[in-house]
């Protein structure tokens, strides 16, 4: 019920590309088809198989400083000649060949991605090209059969156990072969991945949950677009997020909660639709552990701008194992560039013991 408090928890025009990745649950819908007009579509994938947890790092990192991430590339000439400068070997889909990507566009991807996580206080991660060819072969199979799925069938043109591998530890990006398919930049991706606000199952945010994960420690990125010889075009893209080849290790001095949005947050990886979100840290050393265990059911939200309680609304909470096994997600009406807002969760249950939390955020250009 909502009181003056706050939210009280009680129970429980041209295409765009389809999204899909590790996302909350729900079955997958790689085969869903996009409108004829809007946002991009967010597909929902099974969760993945959980995996042991990394032995600890001898050495704690320092917790990162914010810094703004590397300004939105702005794509210019045609659909055709933006996608032939993402590589130096082109693809050719029809024969199952995915091209080679540039090593800058891998590069551009971490760097961008490491700018959104310093906004979240987490540790830059690495970048894992032992696990390339798996993220490759995954875009290569979507981008060649139009479509997203995280556990794609073996009868499914240029199929690989490689890319079948990579298709179902990555967040996917793409699912479609149109003539008039929008053009989208690496840091798009990285966007839709954060906002989700087009996910085909509502409250769902995984791909979020990937990207603001503690103990991600690696990545690794293939995208394969062409447009090929009938005028269409096929684009699709995989970053690949857990199960890498040499595992990794867990990092020091983490934050003792994950928010989305925190802090100054660039307004190109928000939208006032999307759902905020928020994780505890309970246990450093572990996704599972004492985080698995984090209790929102007595928990209460409150939002305000400093003079008035915003409304909160759609309200959820689970412990499901996408990243770290607790999120707590929500909307809040009436949000506005360039305010400041002050969030107060309060009754969290950590380790048996109610616990509050305040952080403050602001859209900004």
């Amino acid at each position: 019920m909502r009181t003056s408090r706050g939210y009280r928890i009680g129970a429980v025009s041209a295409l765009s590309l389809l999204l899909s990745g590790c996302g909350g649950g729900g079955g997958d819908g790689g085969g869903a088809a996009a409108p004829a007009s809007g946002g991009v579509q967010v597909v929902p994938a099974p969760a993945p198989s959980p995996t042991p947890a990394p032995a600890p790092s001898p050495t704690p990192s320092a917790t990162p400083t914010p810094t703004p991430p590397p300004p939105p590339l702005t794509p210019t000439g045609s659909w055709a000649s933006n996608a032939a400068t993402l590589f130096s070997t082109q693809p050719d889909v029809a024969n199952c060949q995915p091209g080679t990507l540039l090593q800058s566009v891998r590069d551009d991807v971490l760097t961008r991605l490491n700018a959104i996580r310093a906004l979240h206080r987490l540790p830059a991660v690495s970048y894992s090209s032992a696990d390339d060819d798996q993220a490759t072969q995954a875009a290569l199979m979507m981008a060649a059969n139009g479509q997203l799925s995280h556990t794609p069938a073996a009868s499914w043109k240029c199929y690989t156990t490689l890319g079948a591998n990579g298709a179902g530890t990555s967040n996917l990006y793409g699912g479609l072969i149109s003539p008039y398919l929008a053009y989208y930049t690496e840091d798009m991706y990285l966007g839709g991945w954060l906002t989700e606000t087009s996910n085909l199952v509502a409250n769902s945010v995984g791909h979020r949950r990937w990207i603001l994960d503690p103990f991600l420690g690696k990545i690794a990125y293939g995208r394969v677009a062409q447009l090929l010889a009938d005028g269409s075009r096929t684009d699709a893209a995989a970053m690949k997020v857990v199960s890498f080849a040499s595992g990794v290790s867990v990092p020091g001095n983490l934050p003792a909660f994950v928010a989305y949005p925190y802090g100054d947050y660039p307004a190109r990886y928000f939208d006032t639709s999307s759902l905020l979100s928020f994780t505890v840290i309970a246990d450093t050393t572990q996704r599972g552990g004492a985080n698995a265990t984090v209790d929102f059911a007595k928990a209460t939200i409150a939002v305000s701008d400093g003079a008035n309680a915003l409304a909160v609304s759609s309200v959820s909470f689970d412990n499901d194992r996408y990243a770290v096994p607790n999120n707590l997600q929500f909307k809040v009406g009436g949000l506005k560039p360039g305010v400041s807002y002050s969030v107060t969760i309060t009754g969290v249950g950590v380790r048996g013991t109610p616990t509050d939390y305040r952080y403050t955020f602001r859209i900004v250009s």
